[in-house]
């Protein structure tokens, strides 16, 4: 009887090691921690943030549900619009013009974002030239951008900033945009950002 019970409690202990576990924050979000010291929001939030999409071929591809739209004024009609993608070693951001304006975005060119405690961080234009005004990054180990998706993992938006270039009496100019984000969509992103990279 004593080898049986003491069989069951490995058993028992073997499974709770490998398991996940579910916590709740201290403002009521229930998350899942696991094993390897990561979390994300518990399924019910990134069922209803994100979705996976098959294609011809089989091929999936899971992303927000829908894009968060930043615009530039009250009247709704200019800015940006963030699309977060699960690639296959990488999340990657985009933020596309909502109107259709020739704009450009050179290689490399940076955003800046400023979180909701004050920090800020960088990143880069990881495509080429863009005139349609669309910003792409990759974040992830295999991208050499692990440290900045784990920043963005814990933080919350407040503000990006894109710079684009134009042209004016044939010369070259550089000009920033800037977007705010609400509290609710600082906390969706967040949220989706999560779902996308766990």
């Amino acid at each position: 009887m004593k080898k049986i019970l003491l069989c069951a409690a490995l058993f028992v202990a073997t499974i709770s090691a490998v398991a996940q576990t579910e916590a709740t924050t201290k403002d009521g979000k229930k998350v899942v921690l696991n094993s390897n010291g990561t979390w994300a929001y518990a399924d019910g939030d990134c069922n209803l943030l994100t979705e996976t999409k098959t294609y011809t071929g089989g091929k999936t591809m899971t992303s927000a549900k829908e894009p968060i739209k930043l615009f530039d004024d009250a009247s709704a009609k200019t800015g940006v619009s963030l699309d977060a993608i699960k690639g296959s070693s990488s999340l990657i951001l985009n933020f596309g013009r909502i109107e259709r304006i020739a704009i450009c975005i050179n290689k490399n060119a940076p955003l800046n974002l400023e979180f909701t405690d004050g920090t800020k961080l960088v990143l880069k234009h990881m495509g080429e030239l863009d005139c349609k005004g669309n910003f792409s990054c990759f974040l992830g180990e295999q991208m050499n951008t692990g440290k900045e998706l784990g920043v963005l993992k814990s933080k919350k938006i407040k503000k990006v900033s894109i710079e684009y270039t134009d042209t004016e009496n044939g010369a070259i100019k550089k000009f920033t945009k800037d977007y705010t984000l609400t509290a609710d969509q600082g906390e969706k992103l967040s949220k989706i950002i999560n779902c996308l990279s766990n």
